[in-house]
């Protein structure tokens, strides 16, 4: 989409219309963002990049929020992100340990398909850097904040992920 039509559509009345009844539906039902994109599109599984943090590793806050906040079981995890679910339930269990809490799940503009998470060739972590940094164009900054790492963490990770044969 180029730029022009870009600004056209983001300042539709069409838009404002759809982000209203959004809004009204997640009121109206108590759900949060990501939970409401999720009943929108079934077919994909939909990660707020709000979840991320110091804490955790990426694995393992995926797995936290899949299974607390969208209630799916193991075996459905192990699907979705193509682990085993031994490896689901050991980085469950080790995220709860970690973190007890639930997430407090933050509005965030970012949102991590899970299916991206599922190419073994990449690390959680690299994946989901890449997506942000090819597919939503963000810099390495940005994505340190969004994800509450460091931007040279961030660098280095994408740098890996590129030596590993996924330069996009």
């Amino acid at each position: 989409m180029d730029f022009e039509k870009n600004q056209d559509f983001a300042s539709s009345d069409e838009l404002k219309l759809l982000k209203k009844l959004f809004n009204d539906f997640k009121e109206k039902y108590k759900i949060s963002s990501p939970e409401l994109l999720n009943e929108i599109d079934k077919k994909e599984i939909l990660i707020p990049a709000s979840i991320f943090n110091e804490t955790l590793s990426s694995l393992e806050s995926a797995v936290k929020y899949l299974r607390e906040n969208l209630n799916l079981a193991n075996k459905k995890i192990s699907e979705e992100l193509n682990r085993s679910e031994k490896t689901i339930s050991q980085s469950y269990n080790s995220a709860k340990e970690k973190l007890a809490e639930n997430f407090d799940i933050k509005e965030t503009k970012y949102y991590i398909p899970a299916s991206i998470l599922a190419e073994r060739k990449f690390s959680v972590l690299e994946s989901i850097v890449k997506f942000l940094h090819e597919k939503l164009n963000l810099n390495y900054s940005e994505i340190g904040r969004v994800l509450k790492r460091d931007p040279r963490t961030i660098w280095t990770v994408y740098n890996r992920s590129n030596v590993k044969g996924g330069a996009g």
